[in-house]
């Protein structure tokens, strides 16, 4: 495994970490928040790729693939922070947290892959943890609705790296350029909802995404989930379940119950078993293989 890359992921994740307390800390509502995050990053990579004029050698099928993959990281934006701001910053991170339960769905509904009585049980076990940490099963509570949005904004935050593995060819800054340009214009159209920050304390954490979270972090993420194995970056994400809830814990005073531990730790221990089983089924056939080629 390339430690470099390793490296930048954790670095990657820490800084992703940091969103859901700065999110639930700022009055400004998710537009204004994804608007000014994409604005940043924006304006610190554009001048740089008009410079290098990587912009030019791109194919009409490449603008379409970023058009797709910025898009759909807008609306797996606007459901996070939706969560975080109806629900918690621990719950917020806790739901985002399925996305690798989804990755095995989309690999069933649309790759092939076939469910093993194991993944079910994952699922099941992912499944049972959702409702550990939601406080009742009526989605006319709003901690309830925003974190079953958390998960909605999961399947989304899934289906990213499989649409970047296949835009592998263009380089990883670029990439996160028209990640960054498309999902702007998503942003864009909702103008009317954006609410411009009236206090000076909230344009330091509204910064601090801008810079730290989304142009550092998505960046390094971009290009650690594109190059190493899914196996190392699935498992490596989930550093960010405990580093959001000991922030949010520290910072905004949230409640942190046994029960929400449980429950992150089903969805959590689930997903790093769906992510690490089918590596391990794969080193065992190569070892019967190799005990059969021994004895032949």
């Amino acid at each position: 495994m390339n430690f470099r890359l390793f490296a930048l992921a954790l670095t990657a994740v820490f800084a992703m970490s940091l969103v859901p307390v700065l999110v639930r800390s700022v009055a400004s509502n998710e537009v204004t928040i994804g608007a000014i995050r994409i604005g940043i990053a924006l304006l610190f990579l554009t001048p740089i790729l008009l410079v290098k004029g990587t912009l030019k050698g791109l194919r009409f099928r490449d603008w379409l693939g970023m058009a797709l993959v910025g898009l759909m990281f807008a609306a797996h934006w606007w459901t996070y922070f939706y969560a975080i701001k109806n629900s918690s910053a621990a719950l917020g991170a806790i739901s985002l947290s399925t996305y690798g339960i989804h990755l095995v769905i989309i690999s069933w509904a649309f790759g092939g892959h076939k469910l093993a009585p194991t993944d079910l049980c994952a699922v099941a076990v992912s499944f049972t943890g959702c409702i550990l940490v939601t406080p009742e099963l009526n989605f006319s509570n709003e901690t309830t609705w925003g974190f079953t949005v958390g998960v909605l904004s999961g399947l989304l935050y899934a289906m990213l790296p499989l649409i970047h593995q296949r835009m592998a060819h263009i380089p990883t800054m670029t990439r996160s350029w028209g990640q960054f340009a498309f999902a702007g214009l998503f942003f864009l159209m909702l103008w009317p909802q954006i609410e411009w920050p009236r206090s000076g304390g909230d344009w330091w954490p509204l910064a601090t995404m801008g810079i730290v979270s989304t142009l550092i972090g998505h960046t390094l993420w971009v290009k650690a989930s594109t190059e190493l194995p899914a196996v190392v970056t699935s498992t490596t994400y989930y550093f960010y379940i405990p580093i959001a809830m000991v922030l949010s814990f520290v910072f905004l005073d949230e409640e942190i119950t046994p029960v929400m531990i449980a429950g992150a730790s089903m969805i959590v221990g689930a997903n790093i078993a769906m992510a690490v089983m089918p590596v391990l089924k794969h080193r065992e056939l190569k070892h019967r293989k190799l005990k059969q080629k021994i004895k032949a």
